[in-house]
């Protein structure tokens, strides 16, 4: 939901919030529920729908990994409200939730929406609705939970801990059974939450009990970080009312406490489904306007590329480069421009027509700027011109313009062979500006060398691009494209000792059969992607290359696993130790397959 969407004006006092996975809210039932509550029910109180109700698409329904889509949803909300709010002067609007969608949604949801008044509304058998949960309410004098398992004292290992709260219904039989077949001995613990009273449908009395249970949970959460530091994730499953569910989602603080997975419970299939994962780091893409600060830091940051590109032309012009000139039809490119400002909304990257102009989004540039923390100014600078040299010979391909490029994922393999020819391109450019710019150093380090650290700096640009960071999910063909490079980037470092000029970038294809895959909830059109850090080394994995005309079938899941959760917390480490933990993976590959690093 973009802020626009938002029926906020700056005389309004607070949001009625109908959230609809499972059913309608009739808006008259929560006016009423509103109005009981002492506020005025229809002026300057406005409500909106989050998610509406569609019969057609239950979340329900989907497999575990399917699900992302729905909570991007909530945090594109909770971002567009923000926004909103900043840009009518509101502080924090009070938010009152009618929910009627599954409770790790609720859970999610609301911890999507820290520090602002919020009242949970639980709707009885008969349609009526009473408030259930106030984050102003005092909590109860009394626990509410009984807590079992807790750990009394610092213990070692590694793993995961079981987290089940049941306050309708017990679940822990069935979802430990379920946490035990999937991580076996990596279980450090099972802590299990339930009411004092006992389990009821009717065991939550007040608001007061639900703000209890939501301190007692935090309480719990922090104790684990502090005991087990070893655990890699705490493992949620639970059965309570909705209000519960929305109450525990104020418990949770991902930067102070282990990543949390959430486990929504298929009644059909009566397993327990992992949904989602709440961790540190995990932000939605900027789905709204920037805010002021933000627009400042990319207008610095748009001013750093402008320089990058004028760099660029300049040596261009050179008569040295004229071939590779009329080798990407760049011409038209020597007498283009950036805007002067970065464009707030959705424009065409490089309008190529006329004389040229480039148009950088905020959002991209703030990207830009992430890279600059990561990298050094110069490699910083390679970057930049990577990607326009590779958006240029785009043009010269045809059919990958700005003006053309929308939805041209729906074509995969045929884009994923024209990106490769871009980026070839780009890094014999790039090549090219070393031995003009810094032949000292490309002579003492070696051509080979050299190409190799333009690959690392080709690695690091595709990450720019991704919509979520960290990455923890790639479409297949993105995943293709960085496998692609990585093993360039791997393969370059095994032919180290060769001396003489670099090698040709020669196509290879690269792809691995057997992952699960699920549809990517950031397309509008049908695309599949790959969790990279939900990997079964155990299922049958092939990686299959085809390099130099040959075929090479690698079928050690272990590897596939390692790449792809290396490639997942890239950003996790320094740049050289990432690099070089991806080098030895692929050097374990090439002492398999010999052939693959046969110099021509």
């Amino acid at each position: 939901m973009r802020n626009t969407e938002l029926p906020i004006s700056p005389r309004t006092q607070a949001l009625i919030l109908c959230y609809e996975h499972d059913r309608p809210v009739i808006e008259d039932a929560v006016r009423q529920a509103v109005l009981r509550e002492g506020k005025e029910g229809y002026r300057d109180v406005v409500s909106a729908v989050l998610h509406p109700y569609d019969a057609q698409q239950s979340v329900r329904a989907l497999r575990g990994e399917d699900w992302a889509g729905a909570f991007l949803e909530n945090e594109r909300f909770a971002n567009a409200l923000v926004q909103k709010e900043k840009e009518l002067g509101l502080d924090h609007l009070p938010i009152y939730l009618f929910g009627c969608a599954p409770l790790v949604l609720l859970m999610h949801l609301v911890s999507c929406l820290p520090r602002r008044p919020l009242r949970v509304y639980q709707q009885s058998g008969d349609g009526a609705w009473s408030l259930g949960y106030s984050r102003t309410h005092v909590p109860s004098s009394e626990d509410f939970f009984v807590v079992e398992g807790l750990p009394a004292a610092k213990q070692g290992g590694r793993g995961q801990v079981a987290l089940i709260v049941e306050v309708t219904r017990s679940i822990r039989d069935s979802a430990l059974a379920e946490f035990q077949k999937r991580h076996g001995t990596e279980l450090l613990a099972t802590v299990c939450l339930r009411p004092a009273r006992g389990m009821s449908p009717t065991a939550l009395r007040d608001p007061g009990e639900a703000a209890r249970a939501a301190e007692q949970l935090r309480e719990v959460l922090d104790v684990l970080h502090a005991r087990l530091a070893g655990a890699e994730s705490v493992l949620l499953a639970m059965d309570c009312p909705s209000s519960i569910a929305a109450a525990l989602g104020t418990a949770v603080n991902v930067n102070t406490q282990h990543p949390l997975w959430l486990h929504h419970f298929d009644a059909d299939r009566t397993l327990y489904l992992r949904v989602h994962e709440m961790r540190a780091g995990r932000a939605a893409p900027l789905a709204t306007e920037p805010t002021q600060a933000q627009f400042i830091e990319a207008t610095k940051v748009l001013g750093e590329v402008r320089r990058v590109h004028q760099e660029l032309v300049a040596w261009m012009r050179e008569p040295a480069q004229e071939e590779l000139l009329d080798s990407i039809d760049g011409k038209a490119f020597l007498s283009s421009t950036i805007e002067d400002s970065p464009a707030t909304t959705p424009a065409p990257l490089y309008r190529h027509i006329g004389k040229g102009k480039w148009s950088f989004e905020v959002g991209m540039l703030l990207g830009l700027k992430k890279l600059r923390d990561r990298v050094d100014t110069e490699d910083w600078r390679e970057c930049v011109r990577l990607f326009m040299v590779h958006e240029v010979f785009h043009v010269h391909q045809g059919g990958l313009t700005s003006y053309t490029s929308r939805g041209v994922g729906r074509t995969g393999f045929v884009l994923e062979a024209a990106d490769f020819d871009a980026d070839a391109v780009a890094i014999e450019a790039a090549l090219a500006w070393r031995k003009a710019k810094r032949s000292g150093d490309v002579s003492s380090d070696g051509e080979i060398p050299t190409m190799e650290a333009i690959v690392w700096n080709a690695v690091e640009s595709l990450r720019v691009f991704e919509p979520e960071r960290p990455i923890r999910a790639l479409s297949e063909r993105r995943l293709r494209r960085y496998l692609i490079w990585l093993f360039h980037a791997c393969r370059l470092h095994a032919l180290a000792r060769e001396s003489g000029a670099a090698p040709s970038l020669e196509r290879v294809t690269v792809e691995i059969a057997g992952l699960k895959t699920s549809p990517d909830p950031f397309e509008t059109y049908s695309q599949q992607r790959v969790n990279l850090l939900d990997v079964d080394p155990g299922e049958e994995l092939v990686t299959g290359i085809y390099f130099q005309r040959k075929l090479v079938r690698d079928t050690d899941g272990r590897w596939v696993a390692r790449v792809l959760e290396a490639l997942s917390r890239w950003e996790e480490h320094p740049r050289e130790d990432a690099q070089e933990g991806m080098r030895r993976l692929f050097e374990e590959l090439f002492s398999r397959r010999r052939e693959l690093i046969q110099p021509r």
